[in-house]
C-alpha cells in the first residue's frame, strides 16, 4: 500500500489497506517492520517546515526503558496507567548509544548482521520505549493540535493516551501527526517505541556510526481549522537574469466541517526589513473538507541574487486572511532570488558557469552522536567558508532543518541528497517492492526543502545500485520540484536518469579525458565524491583542480569528507599480570561482570563490536616455535555467529570458532605443510616466488554443552604438534613444525583486528571469558604459570583514565576536521588550491603579474590585497594593491616594488595577500582569504665559510673512531657503520645512531584495503593483509639489518674524514629463493650505503652520502634519507621551510615559505589511527636545540624534508590507537631526501609523488650550535 493517511484528509490519495485491516501495533511486528509497503500509517501530508508561534518543544527528558530486542520491552507500556518510575530518563533529542545504551556500531558496506531484506534480526533488535507527560496550552483550544518528529532513527510506533496514533520507518525524513482527536484535558501521556531495525535501514547503509534514538526536535503546535498548510516559491529569473518573476503556490486547507470565503497577502522585505512587494488573492470559497491552491505572481525589478558569495535572503510574509481582512493564519519563509540551467554540457547558476567545491558530510558529533545542535552547526559553517568551500554535499540524507536555514545565511550551495543508501544491498534498486519507499524518501525530502535558496541541485541518493527505483526517485522528486536538476551518487560513471554526472574518485587524468575531453555525453559533471582524505591524506588537490578549471562542463565536486567520524571514548585498560605489564583496553562496551558458578571477576563481551585491544608490545610479537593460548570461555546464544576468542590476525595464530560445533587452532609458520603430489605446479610456483611457509590449521568438533557453560580452552603448539584441550583433554591434534611468523596485527581478546572492520556482518564474540594467557612455550593445562606468560589478564580489575577518540570497530579515518572541530593540515591545502584569487609571475624584471579572479560573482574589490617583498623570513618592502578583477576574469597587474641590494645566501619572494575588508558571518574583517608567494629569480651565492683555524684530531681502535675537537666529541660506531655519538660541551646530543631510513608508520590510506590494487604486486605475501602498506612489509623494508662493511678515518689538511659503506638488508634477505629459471640462491635486497664524513675544527660535519637500492623492493618507497634520536630535552625545533602547518610533497603549495619554530610536542598530529605525521617539506635548514640553545643546524645541498617526533617510529608502527601511544625519552629525527605523498584512500599515491628504488645522492652539512655563539 502508498502512504497511510488519517480519515480525515479525504482528498489525498487512497489507499489500499484500511485501518480496520491493520494489526495492532506489537501484535505483528513483522506486518509492520518487514513489509515493504508499510513504511507509514496515520502521517499528515509533508509539507515546507515552518513552526507556527504557537508551539510547544517536547525536547527534554523522557522516561526510556531498553531493551536488545522489542519482545522484552513490558507489553503495557503505553498505557495512561503503566507505572514507569522505574525507568531511567533519556534526553530528547539523542541517540541512546550516547547516553549508554546499546552498543555503537561504525559500518560502512555491509549492515552489522546479515543482511536479507526485508527481514531484520531476531535475535538482536535493539529497542527503545519512551514515555513523556505533556499539556496543552489553554490558548490552543478550538485549534487542530499536531506532533511532529524531525529524526527518529530506524522506526517507531506512536501512542498517545494509549491509543495508537501512527507508525513511521525513515531515519532522517520528517514525520507529522494530527493527534487532537486523541487528547484530552490536563495531563497526555506521550509512548513511543522505536526499533533500531526495520526494512526500511535497507535504505539508511550509509557509511557512519549506525546510531537509533529520537535525535532531532520533537514539536506540538496548533494550527487552525483553516489553515495555510504549504506553499512553493519559485523565483525565475529573465533572459538577463536581472528582473524576476516570483512565483507563489499557496496549499490552503480546510479540516473544519464549515465552507467560508478567504483571501491570501503577501508581504516581500528585504534584509532590512524595508517593503519590496505585495501580493494579494481575491476572494476564493473553501468548501468544507477540501484544500486548494491558490497561485500568486509579481514582477519583483532587480532583486538581489542569492548565491554562495552573495548570500541575499528576503523574507516572504504570508497571511490566510478572512474575505473582510481578519488574520485566520500567518507563516513566513527566507527566499532567495536565483535560477539554475544547464545549456549545452555546462550548469549555470544566474547566468553564470560556476564552479563548486564541496565538502561532504555528515551530521556527527564525537559526544551527541548525529545529533545537531545550532552552535555546531554554525561552527562547521564557519570553518568551511574560512577555507573557501561554497558547498557542501549532505551525505547521505536530508539535514535538520536548521542546517538548511544557516547555510541560506552562510552563503553555502547546498546538495540535499534523499536518505537513500542501499549500499550492502544495492540489488533492493531493481526491486520493485521496495519502489514505493524509495519514492516516499525524496517526496518527504523535496517538500520540505524546497523553498531554501541553498539547495542548488538535488541528489538522488547514495551507493543504491544503478537500477529502476533511482530513475523512479528522480521522476517523483520532480514532480514536486522542476526547478531544480539531479545527480546521483552512484558507483557508476553515470545513471541514465541523473542530469548531472559524476564520476566519483576518477584520477586527475581520467577526468580531464573521460569527461573533459568527451563529446558523447552531454550532461555536466560534478564529482559527488573524490579524493578521499582518510587520516594524513588530501594528496594531489592541486592536479584535480587544474583539470576542473581548464573545463567548463566540469563544475567540481566534493572532497569526502568533513568531521572526522572519532566518538569520545574513555580510556579503560585491565592489567596484564605477568612481568610484561603489556597494555590491554577494553573497547567498545567490553565491562567485567561477576559470573555465576565462576570465581572472581571475568571479561563479558556481547558480540556487538566488543573486544579488548592488546598493544603490540615485543613480549607479544611472538616468532618462537613454541605457543599455547588458553582463556577460560563461557559461549553464549550469538556464538555461533563467530567466535573470536583469541586471535593476531587472520593467520599468526588464534583461537577462533566456526559456525555452532567447530573451533579452529590455527599458527603460520616458516614451514609450510607438505603438499599433495596432485599439486606440484603449485609447489613448482611457490618454490619459484621463494614461498616455504604456511598456515596450520587444527579444526576440532566442540562438545554438546558447549553454550551456557564454562569451559577451559587451549591450544598448544610444541614445534612438532598442534593440540587443542577442552576441559584439560585433549580433543584435537595434528603435526605442525617451524617458527612462527610475526604479522603487523594486533593480538585482540573477542575479536579478529584483520578481519572484523568496518564491513563486519556478524556478531564478533558473544561470550564471558577469564583467565587469557599466552605463552611462548609449550604449556599443557594445569601447568600455567602467570609469570611466566607473555600475556595473562585475570579480569580482576580496570582502570578508567583520560579519553580518546573511538573509530570503533574500524571506521576510515576520514575526515578533514577533528571530531572536536579543530582543524586538521589538510584544510590549508584544500583553502589554497581553490582561493578566489590566484596570482602568478608574469615578469618579474617588469614587475608584472596575472591576477585570476576566480569568484563566480564578487569582484577582487570585495577584498583588501597587500603586497609583501620577502628577503628570507624579513619584509622589505610592501603596499597595497587596489585590484579591480571582474569575477571569473583575469587581469596582468604591475606591482611596485623596487630592486632591493641583494645579499648573498638569502632567497627573494613576492607575497601578495587578500583578506576581508569588512566582518561576514563568518569571519572578522582581515582574515586573510587567498594568498600567493612568488619566488623572484635574484640570488648571490653564497660565501663560503672560511676554514676554521681550530684542531680536530681521531682516535680509532678495532670498534671505533673517536674524532674530537675543542669542545665536541664525535664517535662513529664500526660494528653497526655510523655516527652513533654527538657531545657538544660534554653534553650528549643522540640517542640513536644516525642511520638510513626508508620506512615511515603507514598512513592510513597505506592501511586500507581500498586502494590497496594501486600497489599490488608479486612480491605479496600470505598474511601481510590486503592494503598498500602489504607491498612494503611483504618485502621487509620495515625491518632493515645493518651490516657495516668498512669503515676507516683519516686526517688531510686539518680535516678529519671517516669513510663508511654499509649495506642496510631487507627483513626478507637471507630467504632460499628460485632466483631465475635455473638458478637457486638467497634473496640479496636491500641498500648499499657510501657515507664520507669530513669533521671541521670547529665541529662542523659535511656528510656526502650515496644510496644504491637492490634486489626485490617494493614500487615505491614512503621515504628515503636518514633518521636518529636526539636527547629529549632536544625539542625546539625552527626551520626556513614550508610551515607552520605540517605538509607533504603532494600536498606543500598551500603552506607558506618562512622561518617557523615549534616545539616538539605541538607538531604532533592526533590521527585517529597513529600514523606517520609533522613532516615540512622544502627546507633550506633546521635547527634542533634544548631551552638553552645548544644543538645542531642541519641544511643540505638540496631542498630536504623533515620530521620531529616525540614518538617512535616503531610506537607510530604498532600503535592502533592514540591512548597506545607512549612518549619516549628522545626525539625521532627524520631528514629525507623524498618521501612519498599521502594521496588518497581511493586512488593511493600518485605516481609522481612515489618514491622509487633509485640511487640518491645528497651533501649534508650538520653544524653545532653554541648558546654562545651568534
Amino acid at each position: 500500500m502508498k502512504r497511510f493517511c488519517s480519515l480525515l484528509l479525504l482528498f489525498i490519495i487512497p489507499f489500499i489497506n484500511s485501518n480496520s485491516q491493520r494489526p495492532s501495533f506489537l501484535d505483528n511486528l513483522s506486518y509492520y517492520i518487514e513489509n515493504t509497503s508499510v513504511y507509514e500509517w496515520n502521517q499528515e501530508e509533508s509539507r515546507s517546515y515552518f513552526i507556527p508561534k504557537k508551539h510547544k518543544s517536547l525536547n527534554g527528558e523522557w522516561k526510556f526503558f531498553w531493551s536488545d530486542v522489542p519482545e522484552k520491552v513490558p507489553s503495557n507500556f503505553f498505557s495512561e496507567k503503566f507505572n514507569d518510575k522505574k525507568w531511567s530518563y533519556i534526553s530528547v533529542p539523542s541517540n541512546w548509544e550516547m547516553k549508554g545504551y546499546g552498543d555503537k556500531l561504525f559500518r560502512n558496506v555491509s549492515a552489522p548482521f546479515k543482511a536479507n531484506p526485508p527481514y531484520v534480526p531476531k535475535d538482536y533488535n535493539p529497542t527503545g520505549a519512551y514515555r513523556k507527560v505533556f499539556t496543552i496550552p489553554s490558548d490552543w483550544k478550538g485549534e487542530d493540535v499536531y506532533l511532529r518528529f524531525e529524526k527518529v532513527a530506524s522506526a517507531y510506533f506512536l501512542w498517545i493516551n494509549g491509543k495508537e496514533v501512527g507508525y513511521n520507518e525513515g531515519a532522517q525524513e520528517p514525520s507529522e501527526y494530527n493527534i487532537t482527536s486523541y487528547l484530552k484535558p490536563g495531563k497526555n501521556i506521550i509512548a513511543m517505541c522505536v526499533l533500531k531495525y526495520s526494512d526500511g535501514f535497507y535504505l539508511e547503509g550509509q557509511d557512519y556510526w549506525r546510531l537509533a534514538g529520537i535525535f532531532d526536535d520533537v514539536t506540538l503546535y496548533a494550527a487552525p481549522k483553516v489553515r495555510l498548510f504549504d506553499w512553493q516559491v519559485i523565483t525565475d529569473l529573465d533572459a538577463k537574469y536581472i528582473d524576476s518573476e516570483l512565483d507563489l503556490n499557496l496549499d490552503v486547507r480546510n479540516l473544519s466541517q464549515v465552507k467560508g470565503n478567504y483571501q491570501l497577502k503577501v508581504q516581500l522585505l528585504d534584509q532590512s526589513k524595508k517593503d519590496v512587494a505585495e501580493l494579494k488573492s481575491s476572494v476564493f470559497e473553501m468548501d468544507a473538507q477540501s484544500k486548494k491552491i491558490i497561485s500568486l505572481k509579481k514582477l519583483i525589478k532587480n532583486p538581489k541574487k542569492w548565491t554562495s558569495e552573495t548570500p541575499n535572503l528576503y523574507s516572504l510574509k504570508m497571511w490566510l486572511q478572512t474575505s473582510t481582512g481578519e488574520s485566520v493564519d500567518y507563516a513566513e519563509q527566507r527566499i532567495g532570488f536565483k535560477k539554475t540551467e544547464i545549456k549545452g554540457n555546462t550548469f549555470y547558476l544566474n547566468g553564470v558557469a560556476v564552479k563548486i567545491n564541496a565538502q561532504n558530510s555528515h551530521m556527527q558529533h564525537p559526544d551527541m552522536g548525529h545529533a545537531m545542535d545550532e552552535t555546531t552547526i554554525c561552527k562547521d559553517f564557519e570553518i568551511l567558508k574560512q577555507h573557501n568551500f561554497n558547498c557542501v554535499r549532505i551525505s547521505h540524507y536530508p539535514p535538520v532543518p536548521k542546517y538548511l536555514e544557516l547555510a541560506n545565511e552562510y552563503g553555502l550551495f547546498i546538495v540535499d541528497e534523499a536518505g537513500v543508501e542501499a549500499h550492502a544491498t544495492e540489488y533492493i534498486c531493481r526491486d520493485p517492492k521496495f519502489t514505493d519507499m524509495y519514492r516516499e524518501r525524496v517526496y518527504r525530502m523535496v517538500m520540505r526543502d524546497r523553498n531554501y535558496p541553498c539547495i542548488i541541485f538535488w541528489s538522488a541518493g547514495n551507493e543504491s545500485g544503478e537500477g529502476q527505483n533511482i530513475t523512479e526517485v528522480i521522476k517523483e522528486g520532480r514532480k514536486y520540484d522542476n526547478t531544480r536538476y539531479w545527480m546521483y551518487g552512484g558507483n557508476a560513471f553515470s545513471h541514465v536518469a541523473e542530469d548531472i554526472i559524476g564520476p566519483r574518485y576518477p584520477s586527475p587524468m581520467e577526468l580531464e579525458m573521460k569527461v573533459g575531453l568527451d563529446t558523447t555525453d552531454k550532461r555536466p559533471s560534478f564529482m559527488d565524491e573524490y579524493l578521499s582524505v582518510a587520516g594524513n591524506g588530501c594528496g594531489g588537490l592541486d592536479e584535480y583542480w587544474r583539470v576542473i578549471y581548464d573545463h567548463p562542463r566540469i563544475m567540481g565536486g566534493a572532497i569526502w569528507d568533513f568531521v572526522s567520524p572519532g566518538l569520545t571514548e574513555q580510556v579503560k585498560t585491565v592489567a596484564d599480570v605477568s612481568s610484561n605489564n603489556t597494555p590491554a583496553c577494553l573497547m567498545g562496551n567490553a565491562k567485567l561482570a561477576i559470573a555465576k558458578n565462576h570465581a572472581g571477576k571475568v571479561l563479558d563481551l556481547n558480540g556487538h563490536d566488543q573486544w579488548v585491544e592488546i598493544y603490540r608490545q615485543n613480549n607479544v610479537e611472538i616468532s618462537q616455535d613454541k605457543l599455547t593460548l588458553m582463556c577460560d570461555v563461557y559461549p553464549r546464544k550469538l556464538i555461533s555467529s563467530c567466535g573470536s576468542f583469541i586471535t593476531k590476525g587472520n593467520y599468526q595464530f588464534g583461537l577462533q570458532q566456526v559456525g555452532k560445533d567447530s573451533l579452529d587452532f590455527y599458527i603460520y609458520t616458516d614451514q609450510a605443510e607438505p603438499t599433495k603430489d596432485n599439486n606440484r605446479q603449485r609447489n613448482f610456483m611457490m618454490f619459484m616466488r621463494g614461498k616455504k611457509e604456511g598456515i596450520h590449521r587444527l579444526r576440532i568438533k566442540l562438545p554438546e554443552n558447549w553454550e551456557n557453560n564454562w569451559h577451559k580452552l587451549s591450544g598448544v603448539y610444541d614445534g612438532n604438534a598442534m593440540t587443542v584441550y577442552i576441559d584439560g583433554k585433549s580433543v584435537g591434534s595434528k603435526e605442525a613444525k617451524g617458527s612462527i611468523t610475526n604479522f603487523p596485527f594486533p593480538i585482540n581478546i573477542g575479536r579478529n583486528a584483520e578481519v572484523h572492520g568496518q564491513d563486519t556482518d556478524c556478531y564478533i564474540c558473544d561470550a564471558q571469558m577469564d583467565n587469557v594467557g599466552i605463552f611462548a612455550d609449550a604449556v599443557l593445562p594445569g601447568q600455567e604459570y602467570t609469570k611466566k606468560a607473555a600475556l595473562w589478564l585475570d579480569f580482576e580489575s580496570e582502570k578508567i583514565g583520560g579519553t580518546y577518540f573511538s573509530y570503533g570497530i574500524g571506521a576510515r579515518n576520514y575526515g578533514s576536521i577533528w571530531p572536536d572541530r579543530r582543524i586538521q593540515p589538510e584544510m590549508q591545502q584544500m583553502k589554497h588550491t581553490v582561493q578566489p584569487i590566484s596570482i602568478k609571475m608574469i615578469d618579474a624584471d617588469s614587475k608584472k603579474v596575472e591576477v585570476w579572479n576566480r569568484n563566480n560573482f564578487l569582484n577582487t574589490n570585495f577584498y583588501q590585497t597587500r603586497w609583501y617583498l620577502q628577503e628570507d623570513n624579513d619584509t622589505i618592502q610592501q603596499g597595497t594593491l587596489n585590484l579591480n578583477v571582474a569575477p571569473l576574469s583575469k587581469s596582468i597587474v604591475e606591482i611596485p616594488y623596487k630592486m632591493p641590494e641583494l645579499k648573498a645566501g638569502k632567497e627573494y619572494r613576492l607575497l601578495i595577500s587578500s583578506s576581508l575588508k569588512e566582518n561576514e558571518l563568518w569571519a572578522k574583517a582581515g582574515y586573510e582569504i587567498s594568498w600567493d608567494q612568488l619566488t623572484l629569480p635574484w640570488k648571490v651565492d653564497e660565501v663560503a665559510a672560511k676554514a676554521s683555524s681550530r684542531k680536530v684530531s681521531f682516535k680509532q681502535d678495532d670498534s671505533q673512531v673517536i674524532v674530537s675537537g675543542e669542545d665536541f666529541t664525535y664517535l662513529f660506531d664500526k660494528k653497526i657503520g655510523a655516527l652513533s655519538s654527538v657531545k657538544i660541551n660534554g653534553k650528549e646530543m643522540l640517542k640513536s645512531p644516525l642511520l638510513l631510513s626508508v620506512w615511515r608508520a603507514p598512513l592510513a590510506n597505506e592501511m586500507d584495503a581500498w586502494c590497496a590494487g594501486n600497489a599490488r604486486t608479486n612480491n605479496w605475501k600470505e598474511g601481510y593483509g590486503n592494503m598498500v602498506a602489504t607491498e612494503y612489509y611483504s618485502c621487509g623494508i620495515d625491518l632493515l639489518r645493518h651490516t657495516p662493511i668498512k669503515v676507516d678515518a683519516c686526517q688531510v689538511n686539518g680535516k678529519v674524514y671517516v669513510n663508511i659503506r654499509e649495506i642496510d638488508f631487507t627483513r626478507t634477505s637471507g630467504n632460499l629463493k628460485q632466483m631465475d629459471l635455473y638458478i637457486q640462491g638467497m634473496e640479496s635486497n636491500g641498500f648499499e650505503n657510501l657515507y664520507e664524513f669530513c669533521i671541521n675544527g670547529d665541529g662542523c660535519i659535511e656528510l656526502h652520502h650515496q644510496v644504491e637500492p637492490s634486489g626485490n623492493l617494493p614500487l615505491w618507497l614512503p621515504r628515503i634519507g636518514l633518521t636518529f634520536d636526539m636527547a629529549r630535552d632536544f625539542d625546539c625545533v625552527k626551520w626556513f621551510g614550508r610551515g607552520p602547518e605540517e605538509n607533504y610533497p603532494d600536498r606543500k603549495t598551500g603552506y607558506k615559505m618562512g622561518i617557523y619554530q615549534k616545539q616538539v610536542d605541538e607538531m604532533y598530529e592526533p590521527y585517529l589511527t597513529p600514523q606517520d605525521y609533522g613532516l615540512r617539506t622544502d627546507n633550506k635548514w633546521v635547527c634542533i636545540t634544548d631551552k638553552a640553545g645548544l644543538g645542531l643546524q642541519i641544511k643540505m645541498n638540496k631542498p630536504f624534508n623533515f620530521s620531529t617526533h616525540g614518538y617512535s617510529t616503531e610506537n607510530l608502527t604498532k600503535a592502533m590507537y592514540t591512548y597506545q601511544l607512549q612518549r619516549q625519552d628522545a626525539t625521532t629525527v627524520n631528514l629525507d631526501y623524498a618521501t612519498s605523498g599521502v594521496g588518497c584512500s581511493a586512488r593511493s599515491i600518485f605516481s609522481s609523488y612515489q618514491v622509487k628504488p633509485l640511487t640518491y645522492e645528497r651533501t649534508i652539512i650538520i653544524s653545532p650550535i653554541r648558546p654562545n655563539e651568534k
